[in-house]
């Protein structure tokens, strides 16, 4: 059966720059061999879904149509990766306005944007406030490992997707109750996550979202043991 927009699929892929160079992959072994790997990441193939701008609209495109098993590649030009490079991203920002000394190719966030110093000259310095790979034209290689139909599969690649981990959940007909973990609390990304969990949800024939915060009282700390008493002669 055909990739449709909107279908759950798990995805292998590794995105190049037209040199070769790998500047994402769901393969810890060739993250590893380009210096890309990160213990703290997962690896492995990656559940999306399709036409919900989860991957660059360049690769999103090219899913549709093809099937389960599918093996191959997509040359993704800029305005359908990460954009082209324009001119107003770029400012010059006087130097002394920085807390830090800066150099060129130092990345820097300035006005709650983050940049990349190009130049500094006459006290001032030139940064690009472009996305990294903006105006670059890249390379996908794919494969589609499989399609995923079942709802109740459906809700936790949901969760783990914006959760970042799988949260216990427990599916009641068509309400969702997720445990929060209480590191959550006072995440502000987590405030973001919720609803983009629920409102992906809502996609699946779900009418309520629950997220159950449960603050367990710490235990006390058990007593430590008297010191034995020395013995004299």
């Amino acid at each position: 059966m055909a990739i449709q927009k909107g279908d759950f699929i798990k995805l292998s892929f590794t995105g190049k720059l037209e040199n070769g160079t790998v500047f994402d992959t769901t393969d810890a072994n060739v993250a590893k061999e380009f210096g890309l790997y990160n213990d703290q990441a997962s690896y492995g193939p990656e559940t999306i879904i399709v036409g919900k701008g989860y991957v660059v609209a360049g690769l999103d495109e090219d899913l549709v149509g093809k099937d389960v098993g599918y093996k191959g590649s997509v040359t993704v030009p800029p305005e359908k990766g990460f954009g082209i490079k324009r001119i107003d991203q770029y400012e010059m920002i006087p130097v002394k306005k920085f807390k830090e000394p800066i150099r060129p190719g130092m990345r820097i966030t300035a006005g709650g944007r983050q940049g990349v110093v190009e130049s500094i000259a006459g006290g001032r310095a030139k940064v690009n406030f472009n996305a990294p790979l903006a105006g670059e034209t890249l390379v996908y290689e794919y494969t589609i490992e499989s399609l995923i139909e079942n709802k109740e599969e459906k809700i936790a690649a949901i969760i783990k997707m914006f959760a970042g981990k799988e949260l216990e959940h427990k599916v009641e007909d068509s309400k969702v109750i997720i445990d929060v973990p209480m590191e959550y609390a006072y995440n502000q990304r987590w405030t973001m996550a919720k609803g983009m969990i629920a409102s992906q949800m809502f996609d699946l024939d779900v009418t309520e979202v629950v997220f159950q915060e449960t603050f367990k009282k710490p235990e006390p700390a058990p007593a430590a043991a008297p010191a034995a008493e020395e013995k004299t002669e």
